[in-house]
């Protein structure tokens, strides 16, 4: 029993020479190291609205909402970072790798749980036929971009790139009474209205 109380004792003595171990928080700042998981952030030039940091939460306390009716219609990510474990999986898994990082922001404390939100909105796109969800715009540009040329294969690409570019005018409106039709190939469809364009173009109706 000897040899253990000499540690504390050794212990006690550290203490006394080095001063407390204690920071003076909240009567001093404390700076964080860079490594530290704060709070998140998303970064709205980089994020993309893909929700893959939704998709990859585990205390699932990131909120997405798809809001067709907006006009533009928008999708709206929000981190409710009261239920946050600050795990960095959102960060880890970022499809940009820059679109959502952990802060060292720590001090959250808060009266209403109500405002502990990190919020983004981004504008989406929409099937012109059928008014489904197809993505978010930056994440189709995103992609768009990083396939480089692939991308003259997919007229949902080619009308939304090369529109960014200036060199696509405005669809003319489309009447939603006509049956899909070889002229409908050239617009913004989703996987289901682009799939029944082509079957119609190639074996009729």
């Amino acid at each position: 029993m000897k040899k253990p109380k000499l540690r504390e004792l050794g212990e006690a003595v550290k203490a006394l020479l080095r001063g407390p171990a204690t920071i003076k928080f909240p009567a001093e700042p404390y700076v964080p190291p860079d490594s530290f998981r704060g709070k998140p952030k998303y970064y709205v030039d980089d994020c993309i609205g893909c929700k893959a940091c939704a998709e990859v939460c585990p205390s699932q306390c990131i909120e997405v909402v798809d809001d067709t009716a907006a006009d533009p219609p928008v999708r709206r990510l929000a981190v409710h970072y009261g239920a946050c474990i600050f795990c960095g999986q959102c960060e880890l898994y970022c499809t940009t790798e820059k679109g959502i990082r952990l802060s060292t922001e720590f001090d959250l404390t808060t009266f209403n749980r109500a405002e502990c939100l990190e919020p983004v909105e981004k504008e989406l796109v929409l099937c012109e036929v059928c008014g489904a969800v197809i993505g978010c715009r930056d994440h189709l540009l995103w992609v768009a971009e990083r396939i480089g040329a692939k991308r003259y294969a997919n007229p949902t690409l080619i009308l939304l790139a090369d529109g960014e570019l200036g060199l696509v005018g405005e669809q003319t409106p489309r009447d939603p009474s006509r049956p899909l039709s070889r002229s409908d190939t050239m617009r913004v469809l989703c996987p289901t209205c682009r799939r029944a364009t082509v079957l119609r173009e190639v074996w009729g109706p």
